[in-house]
């Protein structure tokens, strides 16, 4: 088990989030209305995993699209700004998480679909809400950073211990108890570090737990998301389904479970996880 400061000390090593993933997630934030498609075409260029992801997109189904697209310059007029925006941040992030969760018990890539799932729910939720959906679905792709730090502290049998003992207690409060802060926390304080909007960090710091009073209603559009990628069984490791739903947040957004449950069906056809050559590095510069 960890100290606070040893946890803190894990959160200073990590490296940061590329300088491209921040100018993304800027660009997206505010409705997308700061999207530059020269920039985002740059982006794309420069890194094969997120062209060949663009193309791929570009002659799926999801699209219909007339024709077969074989270019990366025809893919990138035809979806158009904010689509390519979020493809390539899509990109980006699940190489950062491809081999994150391992201390949960995860495999490769299971954190990069969560991820991505609860991304689709937040876009469409705050859709229904006339909330920023771009806002949202760049919080819910990050909410779960902070595993980062805890696979960093962890050992092997941490959170083995940890989930065998979560039965009577929030599974938070056994991971602030062994390493002075829980992985929603640390993923707040990751996002600050890397200089996101405060509404960003705020969503994935309450993702779990949102608070009684939320400055806005992003923090429970993530909470709810995250609800919806967990029923959908994406990202279920050590700590499973320990993650009750906030009633208050569920009575703030006047959401059912049946507009939940529709979701999950959803977001299982649209989150398959995205194919990387190999996983991006915190901190590699595109």
């Amino acid at each position: 088990m960890a100290t606070l400061n040893d946890t803190l000390a894990a959160l200073e090593r990590l490296p940061a989030l590329p300088i491209t993933s921040v100018r993304l997630v800027s660009m997206l934030a505010g409705n997308g209305r700061n999207v530059d498609l020269d920039e985002v075409e740059s982006i794309v260029r420069r890194d094969e995993s997120i062209a060949a992801t663009v193309l791929r997109r570009s002659n799926s189904a999801a699209y219909a699209m007339p024709g077969r697209v074989f270019s990366l310059g025809e893919s990138v007029r035809r979806l158009g700004t904010r689509t390519l925006c979020r493809i390539a941040l899509e990109t980006q992030v699940s190489g950062v998480l491809a081999n994150a969760g391992r201390s949960y018990g995860l495999r490769r890539g299971a954190l990069s679909q969560c991820a991505l799932g609860g991304a689709i729910a937040a876009d469409t939720l705050a859709r229904r809400r006339r909330i920023d959906p771009e806002l949202c679905f760049v919080a819910a792709l990050l909410r779960d950073i902070g595993k980062l730090a805890i696979d960093a502290i962890a050992g092997s049998d941490a959170l083995e211990l940890i989930a065998a003992q979560a039965d009577t207690r929030p599974f938070l409060e056994y991971e602030r108890e062994a390493f002075g802060a829980d992985h929603a926390q640390l993923g707040g304080m990751l996002c600050e570090r890397w200089g996101l909007p405060e509404a960003i960090s705020q969503a994935v710091r309450g993702h779990h737990q949102p608070p009684s009073d939320p400055d806005e209603a992003v923090t429970d559009i993530i909470h709810a998301a995250d609800t919806v990628a967990r029923w959908a069984g994406l990202g279920l490791g050590l700590d499973g389904l320990m993650y009750p739903f906030d009633a208050r947040a569920r009575t703030r957004l006047g959401t059912t479970r049946d507009e939940l449950e529709a979701l999950v069906a959803d977001i299982h056809s649209a989150s398959q996880p995205i194919e990387t050559d190999k996983p991006h590095t915190l901190g590699r510069t595109v």
